[in-house]
């Protein structure tokens, strides 16, 4: 699960300007007299995030307030001068980087952002979907079927109304089955249950790196939203379910972790095995 492990790597990467009241501290700015090579750029957001992740952001996604202030001219439109942002997402400070365009070179700005106040907004795909945007990342070997360019284990089939990732590769370290979970005393059924709900968290934050963020423009949330529990809390497995898993002779099959029913009647589930496979799967209506 190397690729997994380090996807962030790839996928999660984000003149002094006037700043609203609300940051606390002076935005730190890098400037290049030509656009910024892979290399500088990563070392710029890897040296202000200490190595933490950045998740990139999707000016065509939902726009936070305090993503807006900072990319947006007085009309409420993206400024032209825009290129890129990329969102830090920490418990002390979190901060959010602007790449702009600045004569024949760019500038990377840093600023220091609040905790988001938006309220939670329904998930559906931006439609219409371009193929050559969303996949930029993978390569097509067939038609409809989609590599990705770093792992070819990462892949995706479109059909007429189905879009499924898939990610098959067994875990060496394989989650260990529970026997005998309905004769267990209370509180160790609850123990585990955790146990369960805690590894189903991570492997959904796996899924979310693998799957959504190494796209662009499939859905309208951001790839913070996602991880936003306030907006889906009530879409993950409930403890009930966990507890059948446990209680089944075949906890090694396919279980269903996430599920999500769109505003326009679509559907988006995930689901892991528990050894090291997933899949995420968009129905549409």
């Amino acid at each position: 699960m190397k690729f997994l492990k380090n996807i962030s790597r790839y996928f999660f990467v984000f003149s002094a300007v006037a700043v609203s009241a609300i940051f606390a501290a002076t935005p730190v700015e890098f400037y290049s007299a030509k656009a910024f090579s892979s290399e500088a750029l990563f070392g710029k957001l890897d040296s202000i995030g200490r190595g933490a992740t950045w998740m990139e952001w999707d000016a065509d996604g939902v726009l936070d307030p305090e993503i807006r202030s900072l990319v947006s001219d007085s009309k409420g439109n993206l400024r032209q001068d825009v290129e890129h942002g990329w969102y830090l997402g920490l418990p002390e400070k979190s901060k959010f980087a602007v790449l702009r365009k600045k004569g024949s070179g760019e500038t990377l700005t840093f600023y220091d952002v609040p905790k988001f106040t938006t309220k939670k907004v329904p998930l559906k795909l931006s439609e219409p979907l371009d193929p050559k945007k969303v996949f930029r990342d993978y390569r097509e070997t067939l038609q409809g079927h989609f590599v990705h360019l770093d792992d070819t284990n990462l892949q995706v089939t479109v059909r007429e109304n189905e879009i499924q990732f898939s990610y098959f590769k067994p875990d060496a370290q394989a989650l260990s089955p529970i026997f005998h979970f309905t004769q267990l005393p209370e509180h160790q059924k609850q123990a585990e249950i955790q146990t369960r709900r805690d590894f189903y968290a991570y492997e959904y934050s796996l899924m979310i790196q693998a799957f959504i963020a190494s796209t662009r423009g499939l859905f309208n949330w951001q790839i913070w939203h996602w991880y936003n529990k306030d907006w889906t809390v009530q879409a993950h497995i409930s403890d009930r379910e966990i507890a059948a898993v446990l209680a089944s002779p075949e906890q090694g099959k396919f279980v269903r972790i996430f599920f999500e029913k769109l505003s326009d009647g679509d559907t988006v589930e995930m689901l892991s095995n528990a050894h090291g496979s997933f899949i995420l799967t968009i129905r549409r209506r």
